[in-house]
């Protein structure tokens, strides 16, 4: 591995980590803003993950009075997502069938307790939402870092590639200009 893939094999996790991070920290800071008089900022946040979750207070975590920016599952999901980041899942790699399988693993356990209550095998709680969801994050965030890294890792050779081009143009160019000026 040279030196630019190891670059972005090294930052690739780190990026993600602080995008998770932030998105985690946004979570707990929505009913931190509003515990604290913010209620523009804290409106702004939660406005923001109303696109990605259904946010039923019911279904959140209580900081502050104040329900989380998200539920239980997706709590656990986007701080799954943000170990998952630090978790090398190297059998999850090893062909498309094993990504596959890895995939089901991820949906499973949430696809079971979103349909065992509506069977009447039993009534989800905050904590199987959360641990589901948490898994999933955890599960999905390495073929989310790789294919992260295999992104960057393009567009790394692609500008490099075409920083080359560049360059051969001038030094093409600059010796073009030389020789008319010689003549």
């Amino acid at each position: 591995m040279d030196g630019s893939h190891r670059w972005v094999s090294h930052s690739t996790r780190a990026i993600l980590a602080s995008g998770w991070g932030i998105l985690c920290s946004l979570i707990v800071a929505a009913p931190i803003l509003a515990a604290h008089s913010w209620h523009r900022a804290a409106s702004v946040v939660y406005f923001f993950f109303s696109f990605l979750c259904h946010q039923i207070p019911e279904r959140s975590f209580v900081l502050l009075g104040s329900p989380l920016a998200v539920c239980h599952r997706c709590s656990g999901a986007y701080l799954g997502m943000l170990i998952g980041c630090f978790v090398e899942n190297h059998p999850m790699h090893r062909s498309a069938r094993a990504r596959r399988y890895w995939v089901l693993a991820a949906i499973g356990p949430v696809a079971l307790d979103l349909a065992a209550p509506v069977a009447g095998l039993w009534t989800n709680t905050a904590f199987t939402r959360f641990s589901t969801g948490l898994l999933f994050g955890i599960l999905i965030s390495s073929l989310v870092v790789r294919g992260f890294r295999e992104f960057l890792q393009e567009a790394h050779f692609r500008w490099m590639r075409d920083d080359f081009r560049l360059t051969i143009a001038r030094l093409v160019q600059s010796r073009a200009l030389k020789e008319t000026s010689h003549e």
